[in-house]
């Protein structure tokens, strides 16, 4: 069946929104209105993606029936593995790259660091919100096209809170974590009433609360006027944010087991913890882990006043053989109807204006989360983040020491070290990596 292209304009009420994307056209090619037909560049037979998700056959059959293309997925086991070969391919001039890769925002800054490996990408005006753009521009040029976004709620197990007495509906869960006004704080007090109240942990991993807290910092690790880390002994910010969910850890409000655990989803069969944290790509990850299990529920509430974990682009490396067709592809795999097919797939929520806007995402029902409308959730708490959507300032070195700050709470979590000592260690681990510091 053929993936169909719609010319339908974007509803009124998302039109009002600024959309003027930023960045230059031109650069390697590209037919500078992000429609696309492989420039000059000699049609290849395969086009390939390296990308880490599902996509759906739909889509790529589509193309291939629009331009004559095979698209072939390059698949990795998640993100970690295709950045490490991402890494290792442009250290090599580019040796083992795919025509089209998908870069996590997390190490887009270090992908980026050379600037002049990728292809600059044709405006798109009026297809992302304007801060996705900025993100994936560097020097005022578009480097990457969006995908997604991850505008973050709270998941939470409806069954466990009722058997603790507790709130059990989505709007007295909200209230129970600090309604409007809530904090990480008031967040992880309502998870020590819980945990005083049942077996089952508060959260499944201090992990995921705490790299939600450091997105919304504007600079979590590194000075953006110089690039450089600041010093992690000097850096109040994240030793008070690595207390607070450290300590919690301590006394048991978390079970230990984040996402990408070999017990992830064992843990939400036996019904281990009674939240998650969940951007809006992780909710099908969700139903897939705890089929079976009844109850989970999203409620439309975040500490801090909402903010985005994730998202990611599609770039083209500049020394590919393929350059214009690629970019082609990056066109055609991040339009608002290629965004409603893969959240509908993946639950990946879009950046494209008009996907947010669609009926097919806005209201949208999800059977597992008791047929809520996740995608009227999710928007509307994308909304509210504001400006923290964006995220804060990601340098070269943002992923590795947010790892050694990550790995200090999870060796609280197992029991290995103090909060005090699991800092120590974090701040040694920082220090030996020898770098430039302001």
């Amino acid at each position: 069946m053929r993936f169909q292209r719609r010319t339908s304009a974007v509803l009124a009420l998302v039109g009002t929104t600024a959309l003027l994307a930023t960045g230059c056209s031109g650069g390697s090619g590209g037919s500078g209105d992000g429609g696309g037909d492989g420039g000059d560049g000699a049609k290849p037979d395969v086009l390939t993606v390296a990308a880490w998700m599902d996509f759906p056959q739909e889509l790529l059959d589509g193309f291939e029936e629009e331009y004559g293309i095979k698209v072939e997925i390059n698949s990795f086991p998640d993100g970690a593995s295709a950045q490490t070969v991402l890494r290792n391919g442009l250290a090599a001039d580019g040796a083992g790259l795919s025509d089209l890769h998908l870069i996590e925002l997390d190490w887009w800054t270090e992908m980026m660091a050379v600037p002049d490996d990728w292809a600059t990408l044709p405006e798109v005006p009026g297809r992302w919100v304007d801060w996705k753009v900025t993100q994936g521009s560097v020097d005022g040029e578009i480097k990457g096209y969006g995908t997604d976004i991850g505008p973050l709620a709270i998941a939470f197990n409806s069954q466990l809170l009722a058997d603790a007495g507790l709130p059990s509906d989505p709007e007295g869960f909200a209230e129970l974590v600090g309604g409007e006004d809530a904090t990480w704080e008031t967040f992880l007090e309502a998870g020590r009433e819980f945990i005083s109240r049942s077996d089952a942990a508060w959260v499944d991993s201090m992990v995921t609360p705490m790299q939600a807290a450091i997105n919304l910092l504007p600079a979590a690790f590194e000075n953006p006027d110089t690039g450089n880390p600041v010093p992690l002994a000097e850096n109040e910010a994240i030793a008070e944010t690595f207390e607070m969910f450290a300590t919690a850890a301590e006394e048991g409000v978390s079970a230990g087991i984040a996402i990408g655990h070999a017990d992830w989803g064992a843990g939400f069969q036996a019904q281990q913890w009674a939240t998650v944290i969940t951007p809006a790509w992780m909710t099908g990850i969700i139903a897939e882990n705890a089929a079976g299990i009844d109850g989970w529920l999203i409620a439309d509430v975040f500490p801090e006043g909402g903010g985005n974990w994730g998202g990611s682009f599609f770039s083209v490396p500049a020394t590919g053989p393929n350059v214009e067709w690629a970019i082609t592809l990056a066109d055609y795999l991040t339009s608002p109807e290629a965004a409603i097919a893969m959240f509908q797939l993946n639950g990946q929520f879009p950046s494209q204006v008009e996907a947010m806007g669609d009926p097919a995402v806005a209201d949208s029902e999800h059977e597992f989360f008791g047929n809520q409308k996740i995608g009227a959730i999710y928007g509307q708490l994308a909304a509210e983040a504001g400006d923290a959507a964006a995220g804060g300032y990601r340098g070269v070195n943002f992923a590795g020491i947010q790892t050694i700050v990550m790995d200090g709470i999870r060796r609280v979590e197992d029991g290995s070290e103090t909060p005090q000592q699991a800092w120590a260690s974090a701040v040694a681990a920082f220090d030996a990596l020898g770098l430039t510091t302001d």
